[in-house]
């Protein structure tokens, strides 16, 4: 059993833990695998085209993101359907997978 003490702070993981404190001044959130925030990930999904969605969220990875940002929330796409292609092959990327993600 862990100490309560290890419950005072926010603990997140992908394939690797992340731990918030008062001490973290910053947490970056890549933010540009969103529908509704970027056109041309938008226009990858409607494509069908996840390789190449795959290659925006390595690009926040490997950009710094420390949290990833995942929405398919937009009215002409089956956004369930989306949204578990585009988990499942995140998932299988362990470079993509290793930080947590954040379902907007």
């Amino acid at each position: 059993m862990s100490d309560s003490s290890d419950c005072k702070y926010l603990k997140l993981s992908g394939l690797e833990p992340l731990t918030v404190t008062p001490e973290s001044n910053f947490i970056n959130v890549g933010e540009r695998t969103n529908v509704t925030g970027s056109r041309k990930f938008l226009r990858l999904i409607k494509e069908e085209n996840f390789a190449e969605a795959l290659e925006i969220a390595r690009h926040q990875v490997e950009g710094g993101a420390q949290i990833l940002d995942v929405n398919m929330d937009e009215g002409l796409l089956d956004g369930v359907q989306a949204m578990v292609t585009f988990l499942n092959l995140i998932a299988s990327e362990p470079d993509i997978a290793r930080i947590p993600i954040m379902i907007d």
